[in-house]
């Protein structure tokens, strides 16, 4: 099923097509230390990279939605949804150095949320991230998934296979936090964590 790229906007946040213009935004990003050390971006990213990126994901895809974040006109990040199947599909995301600490990400998870379900009529959406991604879970977990599963070997990264973190909504459920922030950091398990980027901490998203 080939999925469009509709536009999906909150106050001054807009999803749309990624555009040629992003592509030195979307070097930035993924030439970014802590989109390195959680996500599978290639290392030495070019520009060359960017544009054949944005020509892959910037047109409706089977299976996949793509779409790039705009606040007040610059590139903010990428976030997409991929059909899996039986009434299921994945989110994944990626978000500018100079936007985090924003809560920016948490809006665009609660627009791709609700395409997902109410336009879509996807049943569950599930999440997954290298196990101590605390930024990637809060952004999820500011719209109501469940503190993650921890799953050995889960997922592939830059050669081998290491512990992820499983969480999935339903598409009835409150899209609200479950437990405090404070219940969360206290129930996952004490991992090491990536270096942080400068003056961002890792609980940033």
């Amino acid at each position: 099923m080939v999925l469009g790229i509709p536009m999906l906007q909150d106050e001054s946040l807009l999803l749309r097509p990624h555009l040629q213009s992003d592509a030195d935004a979307v070097v930035e990003r993924s030439r970014d230390s802590l989109t390195i050390a959680w996500t599978t971006v290639p290392l030495d990213y070019t520009r060359e990279m960017a544009l054949n990126y944005i020509a892959a994901v910037g047109v409706p895809q089977q299976d996949i939605v793509s779409w790039a974040l705009e606040e007040n006109g610059e590139y903010a990040g990428s976030i997409d949804l991929r059909r899996q199947g039986a009434g299921t599909g994945s989110l994944g995301f990626v978000t500018s150095p100079r936007f985090r600490g924003k809560g920016l990400m948490s809006r665009a998870v609660r627009l791709a949320v609700s395409y997902a379900f109410d336009t879509l009529g996807w049943e569950s959406l599930n999440w997954t991230a290298n196990v101590g991604n605390l930024g990637s879970y809060k952004a999820v977990w500011r719209n109501g998934f469940p503190l993650p599963v921890t799953v050995p070997r889960l997922l592939a990264h830059r050669g081998e296979m290491v512990d992820g973190w499983f969480s999935e909504l339903e598409s009835d459920a409150p899209r609200v936090p479950r437990i405090l922030w404070s219940d969360c950091l206290a129930l996952l398990p004490s991992v090491p964590q990536a270096p942080a980027g400068p003056g961002r901490p890792l609980t940033d998203d």
